[in-house]
């Protein structure tokens, strides 16, 4: 038997809803920063969907940012945490949307996040996407839903997603 270590415990807490995504800010230490997400239905962005989580600038005193995604108690929210070291850290909620699936004949909640790769380099005054939150879709050549394949691939098919990342200045 081998000791345990906290990488073995990564998969238990990602099957019961925690997932983190760490990112390397330190190319932006000491810059002004606003976070944004950003809410697509059916391939457009809905414009009346609140764009930042704070409606003002801060400056980014840490190396790492941690977007990660919690538990919650309601399925038609999403609870979404932010952590950048040594600056700031708050938890929100994203509103999800219901799916139906046919073969099931019922509604469902289901999605999944993954991270971008940010480009490089950063790019000032640009929004940079860091994590992707997309709801998955019923297939209904193979009576499933799913939510399979590249990102390019998922955003094509999604009927719903958001895109959280940054902008610096």
């Amino acid at each position: 038997m081998n000791e345990t270590t906290i990488n073995d415990y990564i998969p238990m807490l990602n099957a019961k809803g925690y997932q983190a995504y760490s990112f390397d800010v330190s190319a932006i230490k000491g810059r002004n920063v606003e976070i944004y997400f950003k809410e697509f239905l059916d391939g457009k962005e809905v414009k009346d969907s609140p764009r930042l989580f704070f409606p003002y600038y801060f400056e980014a005193r840490g190396n790492k940012l941690i977007i990660g995604f919690l538990p919650s108690e309601k399925d038609s929210l999403a609870l979404c945490c932010f952590s950048w070291e040594n600056t700031l850290s708050f938890t929100s909620s994203l509103k999800l949307r219901q799916l139906y699936w046919e073969s099931e004949n019922k509604y469902v909640y289901s999605y999944r996040s993954d991270p971008f790769e940010p480009t490089s380099p950063l790019e000032k005054d640009t929004f940079i996407p860091l994590v992707y939150y997309s709801s998955f879709w019923y297939d209904a050549e193979d009576k499933v839903t799913r939510c399979c394949g590249s990102i390019s691939d998922i955003i094509k098919r999604s009927p719903h997603y958001y895109i959280l990342g940054i902008k610096y200045y």
